[in-house]
């Protein structure tokens, strides 16, 4: 993996120095990213506590004199997912349950190999949401953002091989979740399949 190239850099340094406009650019640029990375690791507490976990983000990207060693959206997602988990691990300790806000998304994926071809985001994200913190973070680090099994693991504390593991089971739950969701048709409930 490539390093930041020195134009990104010097936006952090500069940002890290208190440069406003700086801090915009790097947000304007990375801050959507960040929030899909906190919304599919945070899955059905996604809504603002998204927004939430990426400002915590951000501001230990700024605050951190750790550089990045790679890409510098890779490693701020990183940063994001690991602040997810730990709002996670703190709203679990709370025992609270977040307010979970309606998401309008409608877009839809592909997936090889089903009886539907197409799947919506919407059933992705309830399954992701069923899954365990860690799951989530894995797929949405290896599957969701393209990432070697050896930098997400590097990124979440583990082993390759742990990450290997729970990406593999974490994919057959999402699987089994997915298709419970169904009808004989492939389609979800109220979408044109058998539940409609």
């Amino acid at each position: 993996m490539a390093g930041p190239s020195s134009t990104e850099l010097d936006l952090l340094s500069a940002a890290r120095e208190g440069r406003q406009e700086s801090g915009r650019r790097l947000m304007a640029e990375h801050g959507p990213s960040m929030v899909r990375t906190a919304r599919n690791v945070l899955g059905r507490y996604g809504g603002s506590e998204a927004e939430d976990v990426v400002q915590e983000a951000f501001i230990a990207a700024l605050t951190t004199t750790a550089l990045p060693t790679g890409d510098l959206g890779a490693w701020l997602r990183a940063v994001t997912a690991r602040k997810a988990l730990d709002w996670l691990r703190r709203a679990r300790r709370r025992r609270e349950a977040p307010l979970v806000e309606p998401d309008d998304a409608t877009g839809r994926l592909g997936v090889e190999g089903g009886t539907s071809s197409r799947i919506d985001v919407l059933a992705v994200r309830e399954g992701l949401g069923r899954l365990s913190p860690a799951d989530r973070a894995v797929l949405t680090l290896v599957d969701l953002e393209g990432w070697s099994m050896t930098d997400a693991a590097r990124a979440l504390g583990l082993t390759s091989v742990a990450v290997r593991i729970r990406a593999v089971r974490a994919r057959r739950k999402l699987g089994r979740v997915l298709r419970a969701g169904r009808g004989p048709d492939g389609m979800p409930p109220g979408k044109g399949g058998a539940g409609s």
